[in-house]
């Protein structure tokens, strides 16, 4: 099979850190050895690996190459800004009030969002000593790493980055009357803010960008047929919109089904995180591989590690 060209893809080394997040041992140039904590770096042995992620393909490529494997870049997911970012603005105004005393940040790219919302308008410093008078929840690694970053404590960190797991490690607060703000990720955390209000919390909504196709479709309509051809080994989800953008693709060109029977019976499937997972086998699809955390970089190694 013709290698897939990766578009802009950088001639400097990879620095694996920025997959994996702060703090991860940079993965070394032989294959098989180990790193300090203790991943493998067993090689794809020439697996041809389909990448749907799409902010980060480029690096998440280069990754693949370094172990070994041929990269396939299908990205199925673009994030665009909200046009109307009212609704935002509001909400950051009334916590720079005092009036909001729990948060809670759903992804890095929508914590990473409000903070730049709040730089613009002049506002991060006094919006970062706020949240240090909050209740800060994250729900996973990514806006676990920005606030971080923003010297932001975090007070609620569910073991499972899930939002059920989110309300979970809130019960032992008492929600009723008190008003709770959600940065949400690209599509309405219904189940979740649902949830909050069940308990009596008073839910502000902080949207600030939605999910799109790509621009470019070819790729997701080229990975759907040579992955219903046999042509993929392994396909990687790192999100379940990924996954729905693709199934849509597919539904579109009338191969859902057999798209589904592929990735379940002949390519192996590779995801991170329980919530992407669900989704696939909701579609009767049982992942192969499952990232042991939350990370890109730990997803590759992963399969890696399953092909030995």
């Amino acid at each position: 099979m013709a290698r897939p060209i990766i578009e802009g893809a950088s001639k400097g080394p990879l620095d694996p850190r920025t997959l994996d997040g702060p703090g991860e041992t940079p993965v070394p140039s032989r294959p098989g050895t180990l790193l300090g904590n203790g991943m493998s770096t067993r090689t794809l042995q020439g697996k041809t690996v389909a990448l749907t992620e799409g902010r980060r393909a480029t690096e998440l490529a280069r990754l693949v190459e370094k172990l070994g494997g041929v990269p396939y870049p299908a990205p199925a997911v673009r994030e665009i800004p909200r046009r109307d970012l009212g609704p935002a603005t509001a909400v950051l105004a009334a916590i720079l009030r005092g009036e909001v005393p729990i948060i809670v940040f759903l992804t890095g790219v929508g914590t990473q969002a409000f903070f730049t919302l709040a730089d613009q308008r002049g506002d991060k410093p006094a919006l970062l000593d706020t949240l240090g008078r909050m209740l800060v929840a994250a729900r996973g690694p990514k806006p676990a790493a920005v606030l971080r970053g923003a010297g932001v404590r975090i007070d609620v960190a569910p073991a499972e980055p899930t939002s059920d797991a989110v309300l979970a490690a809130l019960a032992s607060h008492d929600l009723a009357g008190q008003t709770v703000a959600v940065q949400h990720y690209g599509e309405d955390p219904l189940a979740f803010t649902d949830g909050l209000a069940a308990r009596g919390a008073r839910v502000l909504d902080i949207p600030l960008y939605e999910w799109a196709l790509p621009e470019d479709e070819v790729p997701l309509e080229r990975f759907v047929a040579d992955a219903c051809s046999g042509r993929i080994d392994v396909v990687a989800f790192t999100s379940s919109p990924q996954v729905k953008h693709v199934f849509a693709v597919a539904e579109r060109l009338g191969r859902a089904r057999e798209l589904a029977r592929a990735l379940d019976e002949h390519v192996a499937t590779a995801v991170v995180g329980p919530v992407c997972a669900a989704y696939l086998a909701s579609l009767g699809i049982t992942p192969k591989i499952v990232a042991p955390k939350g990370t890109m970089g730990a997803l590759v190694h992963a399969i890696a590690e399953s092909l030995q």
